[in-house]
């Protein structure tokens, strides 16, 4: 048992290491919300060296610094095209006796404003670039869609020799800005090295509209199936040698997490699994949380945000925190029923985006007088698996928008040149309760700082 205790220690301390290598300042000081120590930080380490140059590129798909950027898609949306120019829009792919699933390459023109991001002299600049680049992406022009039968697709997935990466968007989301979203993360993970990632797009039917959330609802559940066959395929498919990361955004994380607990007490899927801006439960993803962490063999990351505006709408509709979000929601001005009499979604958002004020993120003294009583109480949210807030980072579309650089940097192990400071917030409502009104631990949120910037 003590051998099996140092064991888990060391496995910790190791994910830690490296997933907040150039991030993670730790601390323990004394503070009512954020906790900090003016200490050297760590150099970026990698557990993996990067591959030299003199080594051969990765066969398969060209995708590294192409101007035409490609990511390969599996989707259960049906082909409002034609089977020579495919479009892909809201409606579900019900191809009966033949599956849902279909495949294919996609070709978008990288903007000219990826090439110098992230460079930046201080946060500010990163952040107007960050964001700058984010409109860039989702602007860039759709080049070329080509279908692909399964077996062609998996010969471009078993001859690839790298990393690959799988991305399962979230609700409000096109076609088409689904396949942005993953060459944008894509391309700063090829820019953080010398080896390029494959980049494999599942796209299911949201409608594209924020008005519409129960509709992508039911649309994602009736997907998650043809997503689990997916992924059993690909895992199959793919080079033993190639590492098979996830990334999942807002509602996309659900069909992820029930594929970790539905394969749980099996080997490990992936090498590493990131969870962008969760819409899900966070007591069912808590309750979960040993699968997920099972299902990866090196790191799992949760990305939060307390400025996420959709995340508190979810949590005004659904009555509990989500995942990306897992505090209660701000002290509303307006009674819930009035909200609630919105007839858009959209106006919902706006409502609970009101909601946020400058000083409505946690700052209970009662966190910090908790810490200080007892600074043991800190501990990461798993033996793999940690937070990272963006709240400083990310304000697009209210808070929701991937942050991308992070994301990227974390499947590369370095963040540089960002770096964190821990902090502590107060556990949800009814979590507290359970607890018998003082909290027998508080989760570290790794939160991005502002004035921790490395040029």
């Amino acid at each position: 048992m003590a051998q099996t205790t140092r064991r888990n220690k060391k496995q910790r301390a190791k994910m830690l290491s490296v997933a907040l290598s150039g991030l993670v300042c730790f601390s323990h000081a004394s503070a009512s919300y954020a906790q900090s120590e003016e200490k050297p930080e760590p150099a970026p380490a990698k557990l993996e060296p990067a591959p030299t140059k003199s080594e051969p590129a990765p066969t398969g798909t060209e995708l590294s610094r192409a101007r035409n950027f490609e990511v390969l898609y599996v989707t259960t949306r049906a082909n409002d095209g034609s089977p020579l120019k495919p479009n892909y829009g809201s409606r579900r792919n019900l191809d009966m006796g033949a599956g849902s699933l279909e495949y294919g390459t996609c070709r978008i023109e990288r903007p000219a404003s990826a090439l110098a991001f992230p460079a930046a002299s201080n946060f500010q600049n990163f952040k107007t670039a960050m964001a700058a680049t984010d409109h860039d992406w989702l602007a860039a022009p759709m080049k070329r869609i080509d279908r692909l039968s399964m077996p062609d697709f998996l010969v471009k997935v078993k001859n690839w020799r790298g990393p690959i990466m799988v991305f399962i968007h979230g609700y409000d989301e096109s076609f088409d800005k689904a396949m942005k979203d993953a060459a944008m993360i894509a391309y700063q993970f090829d820019c953080k090295g010398d080896s390029a990632v494959l980049p494999i797009c599942f796209s299911w039917p949201s409608l594209n509209n924020k008005a519409e959330y129960a509709a992508d609802e039911a649309n994602l559940e009736w997907s998650t199936a043809a997503f689990f066959e997916f992924i059993d395929t690909i895992k199959t498919a793919k080079n033993p040698a190639s590492p098979l990361d996830m990334v999942a955004h807002s509602m996309g994380n659900r069909p992820l997490i029930q594929y970790c607990f539905q394969h749980r007490g099996e080997n490990a899927s992936f090498r590493n699994i990131v969870l962008s801006g969760g819409d899900i439960d966070f007591h069912t993803a808590e309750a979960r949380k040993h699968d997920i962490e099972a299902a990866a063999e090196r790191s799992v990351t949760v990305i939060v945000s307390d400025r996420d505006a959709p995340l508190i709408t979810s949590q005004l509709l659904h009555r509990q925190p989500r995942l990306g979000r897992p505090i209660d929601p701000p002290t509303m001005r307006a009674q819930k029923s009035d909200l609630l009499g919105s007839s858009f979604w959209t106006q919902l958002t706006l409502d609970a985006s009101a909601l946020i004020l400058p000083n409505a993120f946690n700052m209970d003294p009662d966190v910090g007088r908790w810490i200080n009583q007892n600074p043991k109480l800190g501990r990461e949210f798993g033996e793999k698996t940690i937070f990272i807030d963006v709240t400083d980072l990310v304000s697009g579309e209210l808070g929701h928008r991937l942050a991308f650089p992070v994301i990227a940097g974390i499947l590369r192990e370095t963040l540089a040149p960002l770096s964190s400071t821990v902090v502590y917030k107060r556990p949800d409502k009814l979590t507290l309760e359970a607890m018998g009104g003082s909290p027998r631990w508080l989760y570290r949120f790794h939160k991005i700082d502002s004035n921790k910037f490395r040029q």
